[in-house]
C-alpha cells in the first residue's frame, strides 16, 4: 500500500482489512505522489514496484493500493488521471491493483458513514446537507467543510483512521455508506474484485 499521506494509508488500511482479511498489509511509506507526475509517472511507478517487491520478499504480492488525492472535483479530470494511473500500475505489476483516487479528499469518504463520527466525538455530527445520499463526490475541500462545522474539539487529519476504524461494526462488517463517493465505489469495487 503507497500514496501521499500517513493518515489517509491508516484509513485504507481499514478499508484493505475488511475486504481482504487474510492478507498482511505492508505500508510503503515512501511518499508517493503521482496525481501530477506526467512526465514522471512512469519511474515513479517503477520505483514503486521495486519497494514492493523488496516489501514483500519470501511472500507473493497479492495486490497494490495506490493513494492520490486527486483535489479537484473535475469529472473530466478524475476520469483522465485514473485512466493514466491505472494503466501504468497495470503496465508495472503482475497482480491486480487498485486506485484510491479520491475526488477530492479522503475526508469526503468518510463523511458517507456520518455515524462513525458520532462514535469518535459524540458532539461530531454532520450537517444534514452532507448526509442521507448526498453526493460527496462533488464536495469541494471536504477537510474545510468539516473544519466549518465548529465542533469540540476540531477535526484533525490524523482523526481520519480512527472514523473509519469506527464505521466497522462489532461483527466487523463495513456500516452501509450513508451518502455516495463515486472514487470511493471504484476503489471497493477494485478491491473487491482482487
Amino acid at each position: 500500500m503507497a500514496g501521499e499521506g500517513d493518515f489517509d494509508r491508516k484509513v485504507l488500511w481499514h478499508l484493505i482489512r475488511a475486504f481482504r482479511p487474510d492478507t498482511k498489509i505492508v505500508n510503503i511509506k515512501d511518499k508517493t505522489s503521482l496525481r501530477e507526475a506526467d512526465k514522471e509517472l512512469t519511474p515513479r511507478i517503477d520505483r514503486l514496484r521495486k519497494l514492493a517487491q523488496a516489501a514483500s520478499v519470501r511472500s507473493e504480492l497479492a495486490g497494490i493500493v495506490v493513494h492520490v488525492d486527486l483535489d479537484l472535483v473535475n469529472a473530466e479530470e478524475y476520469e483522465k488521471v485514473r485512466r493514466r494511473i491505472s494503466a501504468e500500475l497495470r503496465k508495472n505489476f503482475a497482480c491486480p491493483s487498485a486506485v484510491a483516487l479520491a475526488a477530492f479528499e479522503m475526508e469526503a469518504w468518510l463523511m458517507q458513514f456520518p455515524a462513525a463520527f458520532a462514535k469518535v466525538n459524540n458532539g461530531w455530527i454532520l450537517k444534514a446537507k452532507y448526509q442521507k445520499g448526498c453526493d460527496l463526490t462533488k464536495i469541494h475541500k471536504p477537510k474545510e467543510r468539516l473544519k466549518e462545522h465548529a465542533w469540540t474539539p476540531p477535526y484533525l487529519e490524523s482523526d481520519a483512521p480512527r472514523i473509519m476504524e469506527k464505521a466497522f461494526g462489532k461483527d466487523g462488517k463495513l456500516m452501509q455508506p450513508d451518502g455516495k463517493n463515486r472514487s470511493y465505489e471504484e476503489f471497493i469495487t477494485e478491491l473487491a474484485g482482487w
